[in-house]
């Protein structure tokens, strides 16, 4: 049989079942149940209930074979509540009505899903509040909501084991293995890459492990658990992609075979559209390289996903707009909002605010009609802007109480319009500005291009996957290319490997000198000396000619750095909570966001010649107390010297 599809190139040919496969389609006698936590179903840690009444939606993933059976958790009680209930409806039909306890902070819940109806591999869960508050109370939901917490899923039946590639990758993925030859080449390194940082799109916000295993283990390895999944690349002349079952009650393994562009297309197969017609054991992809696409300078909110927004409350009302610029596929600059909307009309004002950081006030009106254009400056530029649209009611006149506050509303159309540029250099360039300074594709050069240089790209490839909501599209390619300027890369090497070229904030001189370059400060280098050379390791973002580099480094051995992937992989959230732009890392202390702009004391006010700077504080505190700390005594000598240009004389030599 042969299948043929064309869609942006892309040709596959599907090779007919070669051996039978038992998928679980009628459930043991014993049917096993699993248990997993919201968290690792990547629904967070706890979900707050709209007050209003309006639906909070749940999406829980439902594998072939196995069926969600119940829903546990805690729901918390307002202290402003008289009664109460949670409604909850799976596709318009209801499955529970859960009674709030008024007498008590929490309220246990055990939600049976056995009538919840599988669509497209999930189930959806609407949670409907109606909530009565006390009359001697006045409601606060923003600061006193329902919310559900410590909620977990029991899954009941067997996991079905996938009997085609169309199969392969379940609803539910807790782990992905990927073996790589021992001496990869950069292709191999490549489809790696392209293997873990889809899959990891793929699941969104599920936290799945990958693991990058060397392919002499892969005889001795043990199969995969039934929410477990391994891929295997190898080099071979006949490309393809192919399911071969280490045991007949366990999931296939897919292996990859193929050279250059033929293996990075089998990689691509995996997660693309176009396997879910490869309803065989083995298939083959034809050229499927992804083209670049420009993001659009206007977008509406419907576009991004936002859709239309709401916010309720009494005196005031609060519509919160997160923009995720990795769904705009780049970095921008010269960012405005075009506000469509509406809010509860009356005497009161109107705020806009992004991250908390005031941007515009004016008078609300009896026309209630939101029209306004919402300039966002470029420093306050983020990963994720969160521009908040408040409208304040002044309390009425009356008796006092709840009643005195109005009841205000402010809605955000889906239409409203986000306009950007694209930023030549991200500003502000940091940690906040990855990954979408690496869109709409980038390079990857290592100085090792062995088996653990796949796991360091892998690792940080993956990292950065986990803050995007668009795919990232790597390559991997020599530093030379990477470093040329054309565009975006990562970079993993030696300090003492970096061409010239590459000025980092964040620098040793020599083993026992900083040094923290800073191009918005107004001098030169600022430099700090200790008295140890114990080794460090950083993950830093730079420019090279314009271009963003992100470049990880250490200044003796390689262990520093390694340890320190370790710990971001351990945790996605980490990833999330890089700030500045250097994480640095010693021996015996956990990986630390530095700023070199704080570092520097380019972002405090200038201090006068006879003032103590605040740069030798900065700088023991962010650096000098890393590096104290490792090298486990109570005190040691800094000194610390400010160079403000060639032709100017230092101003701050201090030694303590």
């Amino acid at each position: 049989m042969r299948i043929v599809r064309v869609a942006s190139a892309i040709v596959l040919t599907v090779i007919p079942l070669l051996i039978p496969v038992a998928v679980a389609s009628a459930q043991p006698a014993d049917q096993e149940a699993n248990r997993f936590t919201f968290a690792e179903l990547g629904l967070g840690r706890s979900t707050t209930v709209d007050p209003t009444g309006e639906r909070t939606r749940l999406t829980v993933p439902s594998p072939v074979g196995s069926v969600p059976s119940t829903l546990s958790g805690v729901l918390t009680t307002p202290a402003w509540l008289d009664r109460g209930w949670v409604d909850v409806e799976s596709a318009g039909r209801p499955i529970a009505r859960i009674t709030l306890d008024n007498a008590a902070p929490t309220t246990p819940v055990s939600i049976p899903l056995a009538a919840a109806q599988t669509v497209d591999g999930v189930i959806a869960l609407d949670l409907i509040p109606s909530l009565i508050p006390d009359d001697r109370y006045c409601p606060d939901p923003a600061s006193d909501a329902v919310r559900l917490i410590d909620a977990s899923v029991d899954y009941a039946g067997q996991f079905a084991v996938p009997g085609t590639v169309a199969e392969f990758l379940p609803a539910l993925l807790r782990k992905l293995t990927v073996f790589v030859p021992s001496d990869p080449d950069r292709d191999m390194i490549t489809a790696a890459t392209v293997v873990a940082t889809s899959i990891v799109h793929r699941y969104g916000s599920q936290p799945v492990q990958v693991v990058v295993r060397p392919d002499n283990e892969l005889q001795g390895a043990a199969p995969d658990g039934p929410l477990e999944r391994s891929v295997v690349l190898a080099k071979n002349s006949d490309a393809g992609a192919e399911l071969i079952y280490p045991l007949e009650q366990a999931p296939p393994r897919m292996y990859l075979t193929g050279t250059g562009s033929d293996l990075s297309d089998q990689a691509r197969l995996i997660t693309s559209d176009l396997s879910e017609i490869a309803v065989a054991t083995s298939a083959l992809a034809g050229p499927s390289a992804p083209k670049a696409q420009l993001a659009p300078e206007s977008i509406t909110l419907d576009d991004l996903g936002i859709g239309t927004v709401t916010g309720s409350g009494g005196a005031t009302a609060t519509a919160s707009i997160a923009i995720d610029q990795t769904r705009l596929g780049r970095s921008a600059s010269n960012m405005s909002v075009h506000l469509i909307g509406s809010y509860t009309p009356g005497a009161g004002s109107v705020r806009a605010t992004v991250n908390g950081s005031p941007l515009a006030v004016w008078e609300a009106d009896d026309t209630g009609r939101l029209d306004r254009w919402i300039d966002i400056p470029d420093s306050a530029l983020s990963r994720v802007e969160t521009l908040d649209i408040a409208v304040d009611h002044p309390l009425t006149t009356g008796s006092g109480g709840c009643s005195a506050a109005a009841d205000t509303s402010v809605t955000v159309d889906g239409s409203s319009l986000v306009r950007s540029s694209d930023s030549s250099t991200p500003a502000p360039l940091g940690m906040r500005s990855m990954p979408q300074a690496l869109m709409p594709k980038f390079e990857i050069a290592l100085a090792d291009e062995s088996y653990v240089g796949v796991v360091r790209a892998v690792t940080m490839a993956t990292g950065l996957q986990r803050l995007s909501s668009l795919p990232l599209v790597p390559e991997v390619v020599s530093m030379d290319q990477a470093l040329d300027g054309s565009g975006p890369a990562l970079v993993i090497a030696p300090a003492s490997d970096l061409p010239d070229t590459v000025t980092l904030p964040l620098s040793s001189i020599d083993e026992t000198t900083f040094r923290i370059a800073n191009p918005d400060s107004a001098g030169g280098p600022t430099e700090l000396t200790i008295d140890t050379d114990r080794p460090f390791a950083t993950v830093q973002v730079t420019s090279v000619q314009d271009s963003a580099v992100l470049v990880g480094s250490w200044n003796s051995t390689p262990n520093e750095f390694d340890a320190m992937l370790s710990w971001l992989d351990a945790d996605p959230a980490r990833w999330y909570a890089l700030d500045g732009d250097i994480v640095f890392a010693a021996q015996n202390t956990e990986p630390m966001s530095l700023s070199s702009a704080a570092l520097s004391g380019s972002d405090e006010p200038a201090a006068t010649s006879d003032a103590p700077s605040d740069r030798t504080t900065v700088l023991i505190v962010g650096v000098g107390l890393a590096v104290l700390a490792v090298a486990g005594v109570g005190a040691l000598v800094v000194t610390l010297r400010a160079r403000r240009s060639r032709t100017e004389p230092s101003r701050h030599s201090d030694s303590q």
